[in-house]
C-alpha cells in the first residue's frame, strides 16, 4: 500500500529543508515525518541531514502542523554550535 506524503519546504536560518509528512502511516494514527536537507548537510536534529520520525499524528497537529513542529524541534535542539559528524 503506497502512503500519501505531503512535501513541505522550510527555510531554517538559510538552510533549505524538506519535510515529508504522512499523517496516517499504514492507515493508522501513527504519523511519519521525514526531515532532509537538499545537500544532506547536517542540522541540529540530524548529523547526516536526514531524519525519519514516527509519532502520534496529534502530537504534530497540536504543535501547529509539520512545519511548526519541525521548526520548534530545530530551535529546541540548536545550541548555536556548528553541527559536526561524530568521529565515533
Amino acid at each position: 500500500m503506497a502512503e500519501e506524503y505531503e512535501e513541505l519546504q522550510i527555510d531554517w536560518r538559510g538552510q533549505e529543508i524538506t519535510a515529508r509528512w504522512c499523517p496516517q502511516w499504514l492507515g493508522g494514527d501513527t504519523a511519519h515525518l521525514e526531515i532532509v536537507t537538499a545537500d544532506r548537510s547536517p542540522h541540529p536534529i540530524s548529523e547526516t541531514g536526514y531524519r525519519s520520525h514516527f509519532c502520534p499524528r496529534e502530537l504534530v497537529e497540536d504543535a501547529g502542523g509539520p512545519v511548526a513542529f519541525v521548526m520548534a524541534w530545530l530551535e529546541t535542539k540548536d545550541d548555536g554550535k556548528p553541527v559536526q559528524l561524530s568521529l565515533i
